[in-house]
């Protein structure tokens, strides 16, 4: 499924389409779950954990907003989880990953500060 990919900055990672489960970014299908920011990429743990989320928690400056992607269904992360990534004063969005992948997209064409988590979707 395409995800209404409209040209953005140059050298910003942007999500081109879910293919069979699977993330595609920048022509290239990504296996699992995927840590994303407009200036980078990383494989990720299937584990919503505050370790998953620290290279985006390292940059700087910092994110103005994480996005939790939780795989195919909603499902709440951990309180904890979310009082940590709130203390780092990011607002924090939880969402499926397909809607994740679509408001990163989004926001990133904006030029925001942003950076999610995506679990993976299953082929």
């Amino acid at each position: 499924m395409p995800l209404e990919l409209q040209t953005g900055p140059r050298g910003v990672h942007r999500i081109d389409a879910i293919r069979g489960g699977r993330f595609v970014v920048a022509g290239e299908p990504r296996a699992g779950s995927i840590l994303i920011w407009p200036g980078g990429i990383e494989d990720a743990g299937d584990a919503l954990t505050v370790e998953a989320f620290a290279p985006l928690l390292a940059l700087d400056p910092a994110r103005e907003v994480l996005l939790v992607g939780t795989g195919a269904a909603l499902r709440w992360p951990d309180q904890d989880l979310l009082d940590a990534l709130a203390a780092k004063g990011a607002g924090v969005d939880v969402m499926t990953s397909q809607l994740a992948a679509r408001t990163y997209n989004v926001l990133a064409g904006e030029g925001r500060l942003i950076g999610a988590l995506l679990l993976g979707l299953g082929a």
